[in-house]
């Protein structure tokens, strides 16, 4: 038999199994397209949230401000718009203590190695405290958060 055309049946079966990948193309493009929205909403609150982080103050905890609140003090500006755009952007601050970390402490056996060292006796006592605070940053839809570490 000498068969020079495709039949009806192998076209259809050709064009929905066109039909499936373009859908599937289609559905990856949509998906590509809410996760790079939602990383540029990441990406632009936490750039805002950096404002209360780099000016926090514990007389903040449990406040909601606006983040021209964490900068007026600090700066002079001058520009309507940004002072505007600032009072618009309201974040919940809230900072308390995570941890506490002391590796020379009394029940430490870092304290009693360094104390009975007799090649390095600066250390026989040596006090080092860290205090871990946990600050929160937060608006309606988002928040983060980073780990402020000090010396007690």
């Amino acid at each position: 038999m000498n068969r020079s055309a495709f039949t009806l049946i192998e076209v259809l079966v050709s064009v929905t199994i066109l039909a499936v990948v373009a859908t599937g193309l289609f559905q990856i493009s949509i998906n590509s397209k809410n996760n790079f929205s939602y990383l540029a909403q990441k990406a632009n609150f936490d750039r805002l949230a950096s404002i209360p982080i780099t000016h926090n103050n514990i007389k903040y905890h449990h406040k909601d401000k606006v983040l021209y609140d964490f900068l007026r003090d600090d700066y002079l500006i001058k520009d309507d718009e940004v002072i505007k755009y600032l009072k618009k952007e309201k974040v919940r601050y809230d900072q308390e203590e995570f941890a506490t970390f002391a590796p020379f402490s009394e029940e430490g056996d870092m304290e009693e190695t360094f104390a009975d060292d007799e090649n390095n006796p600066s250390m026989a006592g040596f006090d080092l405290t860290l205090q871990f605070d946990k600050i929160t940053i937060s608006n309606k839809h988002q928040s983060t958060y980073v780990y402020k570490i000090q010396k007690r």
